[in-house]
């Protein structure tokens, strides 16, 4: 019988929850891990349809701060057959908001709501301020008629969301900068309390330009502001393609190493790779 269970991780590198499967049973089951939080589902990212052996452990570095979180593992296919287990709810009672690399979430830097020393990666005033939420309308204007029609698109996530930050520390300014020149996706996740507008536990962000202000830098302070406007966007996704070969393969297939010599000359280790039997 499949079980499930859930950890608060509030240690390094960031905070997050460790999840326990066990049970699935003795052989290879398709299971996708779901992450449950404010009645809204989600996969955990890198776990869609992944291939599983009788029990795992992983890390979600994307679980909203400050709420009841629920995970539920769908086994799409196994020794035990399909099914659906939620865990007990786990809670990150989290001190700070998180924001980092789409890909790289072990890099993310913690930013508080007020500075209460230099060291704090800071909201500033303007952030999370307001929302804007656009739609496409395409507006048609009728012969013989004083309205026009309208032809609606759904309405998108937040656009401009404002999470414009302050730093005095210059290591934590060093910090973030190399985080916002690495990469354009953004992960926020930003702390219930923080504005009026019931933000989403967990942001990904598409940031184009982060402008950066060092305030007193050329006053021999550290003081820098980091001007930020980013959209609501999908969670990125990256398929890779592995060889289907394996070593076993290869030597039943082919007699001597002359043999595997011929087949490649004149190509890569990449073309190697995806073919190892030529072709």
């Amino acid at each position: 019988m499949v079980a499930v269970t859930v950890e608060a991780l509030l240690d390094a590198p960031c905070d997050r929850a460790g999840i326990t499967i066990t049970g699935l049973g003795i052989g290879n089951s398709v299971v996708t891990v779901w992450q449950v939080a404010d009645g809204i589902r989600n996969p955990v990212s890198g776990y869609r349809r992944v291939v599983m052996n009788d029990a795992t452990y992983l890390e979600d570095f994307y679980c909203p701060l400050k709420r009841d979180v629920t995970y539920e593992v769908e086994v799409i296919s196994g020794p035990l057959g399909a099914s659906r287990t939620t865990s007990a709810p786990v809670f990150l009672d989290s001190v700070t908001g998180w924001l980092g690399d789409a890909l790289i979430p072990q890099n993310s830097v913690p930013i508080v709501g007020e500075r209460s020393d230099n060291n704090d990666i800071y909201l500033r005033g303007q952030a999370l301020a307001n929302l804007e939420y656009q739609a496409d309308v395409s507006i048609f204007k009728i012969m013989g008629s004083n309205k026009p029609m309208a032809l609606f698109g759904e309405r998108m996530a937040e656009v401009g969301l404002d999470t414009s930050v302050g730093i005095r520390s210059a290591e934590q300014n060093a910090k973030l900068k190399r985080i916002l020149k690495s990469t354009a996706q953004l992960v926020f996740r930003p702390l219930p309390e923080w504005g009026d507008f019931g933000l989403d536990g967990t942001m990904h962000l598409a940031n184009a330009v982060a402008r950066q202000i060092p305030v007193t830098v050329q006053f021999g302070g550290n003081l820098t502001w980091w001007d930020l406007k980013s959209d609501v966007v999908q969670a990125p996704a990256i398929r890779v393609l592995t060889a289907t070969f394996t070593y076993g393969d290869v030597e039943i297939l082919l007699e001597t190493y002359q043999q595997k010599q011929d087949l490649m000359a004149g190509k890569t280790y990449l073309d190697d790779l995806k073919n190892p039997i030529g072709g």
